[in-house]
């Protein structure tokens, strides 16, 4: 092959890695609608009688694209935070869990939705890990006010 041919190759390759870079930069920008802090009530129509809940969740994005969060339950006068994680993003959806363990039992509160005009809403289980959910209910929130996302 000619240094002319090389130099073509050589470009074409570098060509190519900078469309991909920008895309995979085009699809991150995309995905990271869910990045910011939430706030929102849960509603479990099953349990008469529970507690009014209120949730706060923070998601931040790492530089491989890979989200992480944590995740504010409060009910009762009472409050807890854990860790998310299984954070997805594809579209308009996401989905989360947050995994709890409290006197050695583990449990898991498994979160899917949409957003829409800055409004997230879906539904969510929670039961032991592995296991069938044995309480479901549906939230509803929005971006907490002053986060500029």
């Amino acid at each position: 092959m000619t240094r002319i041919g090389r130099f073509r190759v050589g470009l074409a390759g570098i060509v190519a890695a900078a469309a991909m870079a920008a895309s995979y930069a085009a699809v991150q920008a995309q995905e990271s609608w869910l990045v910011g802090t939430w706030e929102a009530t849960a509603d479990m129509p099953d349990m008469p009688g529970a507690p009014a809940m209120s949730m706060t969740w923070t998601v931040e994005m790492a530089e491989d694209g890979t989200y992480a969060g944590s995740f504010t339950l409060a009910a009762a006068g009472q409050s807890r935070t854990e860790e998310m994680s299984d954070i997805s993003v594809d579209g308009d959806a996401f989905s989360f869990t947050v995994r709890i363990e409290e006197q050695g039992q583990a449990g898991e509160f498994v979160f899917e939705g949409t957003m829409a005009e800055d409004e997230v809403s879906g539904t969510f289980e929670a039961g032991p890990e592995g296991m069938p959910a044995m309480m479901t209910g549906t939230f509803s929130g929005a971006r907490a006010e002053g986060d500029g996302a």
